[in-house]
């Protein structure tokens, strides 16, 4: 497989935007602002998670360019400069697999590899999508979740028989509230994508919503704000193809 370099951070005005279930790796710290990696590239192949195959997907990354996502198309097996020190999410929606979604903070080391594992479709499967956001503690979902909400879109779109389960996270570690109100909340966050689909073509039969409340936190006991996110969150459920 050829390997293509691509100098992002020179060519990004040029390159289009367009997003396994998802890792969460801890918040990096960075004292006296030293970096022992001056130059970090990403590898990033993409293959069939069960038959180990390459193959070749749009796959999108954000955090390259704060201000919008950018589309690789037709990748395979791809070399990148990145930004040290800088939070990423690479997605891909490919037809007959998975949606893809990973938010991390690359490893600390001179080429992260990022495995694009997509896997074929199949009924029970899950994935976090961590890019679709809520201000506050409101339900109203903020205006930087909608090129992962777009993705589900397209996910459902290209895959017209499947129906999923919007599964809402909140993140309530310290217990202050009932659990009648977190999974009333997390209840209300589904269903606002639950709507956001719906407003996009995507035929209600199709969704359903749960809550979980805070019952699946993934940091019981948050200490920064990338673990408090990482409880608020976004899953979906295949549950029908």
């Amino acid at each position: 497989m050829n390997k293509v370099i691509l100098t992002l951070t020179l060519l990004m005005g040029a390159l289009a935007p367009s997003l396994l279930h998802a890792q969460f790796v801890q918040e990096r710290s960075i004292e006296n602002n030293e970096r022992s990696i001056q130059q970090q590239q990403m590898e990033l192949t993409v293959f069939d998670a069960d038959s180990r195959e390459s193959m070749t997907a749009d796959v999108n990354i954000y955090g390259l360019n704060p201000r919008k996502g950018v589309t690789m198309k037709a990748v395979e097996d791809t070399t990148f400069e990145i930004r040290n020190y800088r939070l990423y999410t690479v997605s891909c929606v490919k037809k007959g697999y998975m949606y893809y979604s990973e938010k991390f903070w690359p490893e600390e080391v001179k080429i992260h590899k990022q495995d694009v594992a997509l896997r074929p479709l199949a009924v029970g499967q899950k994935t976090d999508v961590r890019d679709i956001t809520f201000l506050g503690d409101k339900t109203e979902i903020y205006h930087k979740s909608k090129p992962a909400l777009e993705e589900l879109v397209e996910f459902m779109k290209i895959n017209p028989t499947i129906k999923i389960a919007v599964i809402g996270h909140v993140n309530g570690p310290d217990n202050k509230k009932s659990q009648r109100f977190y999974f009333k909340a997390s209840e209300s966050r589904a269903a606002a994508v639950r709507d956001y689909l719906i407003s996009r073509g995507i035929e209600e039969s199709r969704i359903t919503t749960k809550g979980a409340g805070n019952t699946e936190m993934i940091y019981p006991d948050p200490v920064t704000d990338w673990q408090n996110e990482a409880n608020r969150r976004i899953e979906i459920e295949l549950i029908a193809i």
